[in-house]
């Protein structure tokens, strides 16, 4: 049997991430969308899983948003979020189950009102099967395939500069799994509501991330 070649998926998928970077550019919701034309280009070609596989980078994509509201401390200013996400997929998963690695970090950036810079951070990713197990998928904790999990790793270097604020390893609550499009979709929609109906009336926009709703939610 002959073997399937995936190179119209892939150009599909990394002509979505160069629309999406041209919607947000008209729209001035990220000043560079270098992240995601990088991620295009990886996107065209084969992931390190193999033929059948695709995959990428996005790395730092910065949103430059509105002073937020209802924060902690108040009176917060310039409110940047940086999105990164590292993936790796195979055109011939599980339709429920299509990545092999995910990883989503959003770092979320303020100034106070003594000039300091306040960090917050979420993490999203797939469960580490950790094959040196005698079982492989035991956890200690509740460990859902696809969680979100607040802080992360990325709070650990200003770990002893917290304040009276405290953190334990948190729960990781489940949610559907994200490709970078809906990534960008989500930290619009949570931070950025003003920007985010405005796409939402935006045909291309839409039907970009209505597309990876079905791929992506609808199975799972």
């Amino acid at each position: 049997m002959a073997k399937k070649n995936y190179d119209a998926e892939r150009k599909k998928a990394a002509t979505a991430l160069r629309q999406l970077g041209s919607i947000l550019t008209k729209k001035q919701v990220c000043a560079d969308i270098g992240p995601l034309n990088s991620a295009a280009e990886q996107c065209s070609k084969p992931a390190h899983y193999g033929a059948n596989s695709w995959g990428y980078d996005i790395s730092n994509l910065r949103f430059e948003l509105s002073d937020p509201r209802k924060s902690l401390p108040a009176k917060t200013r310039n409110l940047r979020i940086e999105l990164s996400i590292s993936l790796n997929g195979s055109f011939d998963a599980d339709v429920d189950d299509q990545f092999k690695d995910l990883e989503i970090n959003i770092e979320k950036y303020v100034i106070d009102r003594d000039g300091v810079e306040l960090k917050a951070s979420w993490h999203f990713d797939r469960h580490i099967v950790d094959l040196t197990k005698d079982v492989p998928d035991e956890t200690v904790d509740v460990h859902p395939l696809y969680h979100f999990q607040y802080g992360g790793a990325k709070m650990h270097p200003i770990g002893d500069r917290l304040g009276k604020t405290f953190l334990i390893d948190p729960p990781r609550l489940m949610h559907p799994p994200m490709d970078g499009i809906l990534a960008v979709d989500f930290v619009l929609a949570n931070y950025a509501g003003a920007v985010w109906k405005k796409l939402r009336d935006d045909s291309q926009y839409m039907n970009l991330v209505n597309e990876k709703l079905n791929q992506y939610w609808k199975p799972y």
